[in-house]
């Protein structure tokens, strides 16, 4: 997570923190998913099935890191523009 900026949180759910965020090399927006550790077959679930799929009227999965307390997922930001 050392490679990206979080901005504000844009919402929660239960165990998941969802922020509005960027990578450090580019201006580039996404949606940064925070949840704890426990989740981990949930996102494993996810990351499976979302990491291929490309449609417009689906949300991109960039990528997910884990932390020593933390799962990160990177996902499209969508704005509602």
């Amino acid at each position: 997570m050392e490679n990206f900026i979080l901005y504000e949180e844009l919402g929660k759910d239960g165990s998941f923190v969802v922020y509005k965020g960027r990578q450090k090399s580019n201006l580039c927006y996404v949606a940064i998913i925070c949840t704890d550790k426990t989740k981990r077959p949930e996102i494993t679930n996810h990351v499976r099935l979302s990491q291929d799929l490309d449609h417009p009227n689906i949300v991109r999965f960039y990528e997910w890191f884990e932390t020593s307390k933390h799962l990160w997922v990177i996902v499209e930001l969508c704005t509602g523009l």
